[in-house]
């Protein structure tokens, strides 16, 4: 279902809101045809193609409130958010060396509603991005089992936007009808996260707390009329998960635990203005089967869960699929 914010000229507008808004359509005039590019100001296409980048930010940072293999649905306030997440780090050698990666597609849909221009006059912008992320780290004993881990990363990603709009005066060679105006954008970024993490036990009741801050910063590839267009990603993560053993549920012939798990992402800068909220919420419940004797190399459970999503403009939910080496 599509969603339409209107933006009341009599009201103050939420300032990110005005940025988006502004970028859009600096978006559309960016990547418009040739014939309608060569009139640019190159303000306007720096600033289309930092809108792409911070959309594209979202989708190449890891998000460790969801599972390894996730798929998340959301929608509210004139957007609509969907993303597929596959992730995983380990360490592959007997020291501190810690390897990990992220494959990630992204689709964000928000309507803007012009009600100043004309009542129907309406801006329905699908941001596509798809993105690969690497890391290499070390990880490090504290006290107490606690680790530190830094990270250094490397991520390549690619950003599709469609613009559809009607009646729009802005582009009288379609004003007659709906249009589309297609672009796309080439990226690259680099930046680093660094980790706190805990493991422990109380009772039966297995629980682990981590506590990440990443940054990675974005540039186009190749993309002269992008100018000196950048934009990062800077988000604080905190996550809980416990485990509580069910004596009387098998799967598969093997004991299962509870899940519970939850966590916040805490977004500064681009990030929070292309998803117009500070912050994410995450709340989950699953099962864990253990998987020690079923012949999967160095993997002791394989979990499902289902969790719930809340921020500032939005809801949904995430199903996940994880696993514990």
């Amino acid at each position: 279902m599509t969603m339409r914010l209107a933006v009341d000229k009599n009201r103050q507008a939420n300032p990110r809101l005005k940025r988006l808004v502004a970028y859009t359509s600096f978006l559309i005039w960016s990547f418009a045809q040739p014939a309608t590019a060569q009139n640019l100001d190159p303000d306007a296409s720096e600033a289309a193609a930092r809108a792409a980048l911070a959309v594209l930010s979202v989708a190449a940072t890891p998000n460790e409130t969801l599972s390894s293999l996730s798929f998340l649905s959301a929608s509210g306030d004139a957007r609509n958010l969907r993303s597929t997440q596959l992730r995983g780090g380990f360490k592959p050698l007997d020291n501190g060396l810690y390897l990990e990666g992220q494959f990630a597609y992204q689709n964000y849909n928000p309507l803007v509603i012009f009600p100043e221009i004309g009542s129907d006059t309406e801006l329905d912008v699908t941001w596509s991005s798809i993105a690969a992320t690497l890391g290499v780290g070390w990880e490090l004993p504290l006290t107490n089992n606690w680790y530190i881990r830094p990270v250094a990363h490397l991520s390549l990603g690619h950003v599709t936007t469609d613009a559809v709009f009607s009646n729009f005066p802005l582009f009288p060679s379609r004003s007659n009808g709906a249009g589309a105006v297609d672009g796309n954008l080439n990226a690259f970024g680099v930046g680093a996260s660094l980790s706190v993490f805990r493991e422990a036990q109380f009772g039966r009741w297995e629980a682990e707390y981590r506590l990440r801050q990443t940054f990675l910063e974005f540039y186009p590839i190749n993309e002269p009329q992008a100018g000196d267009a950048r934009a990062n990603s800077n988000q604080t993560t905190l996550f809980s998960r416990y485990r509580y053993p069910l004596d009387k549920v098998k799967l598969l012939g093997r004991p299962s635990k509870l899940v519970l798990d939850g966590g916040v992402v805490l977004y500064h800068g681009d990030s929070a203005m292309v998803l117009d909220t500070d912050w994410l919420a995450t709340v989950g419940v699953g099962i864990e089967v253990d998987t020690t004797q079923i012949g999967l190399p160095a993997v002791e459970g394989a979990r499902v869960m289902l969790n719930g999503v809340i921020a500032d403009s939005f809801s949904g939910f995430s199903v996940g699929f994880g696993v514990r080496f």
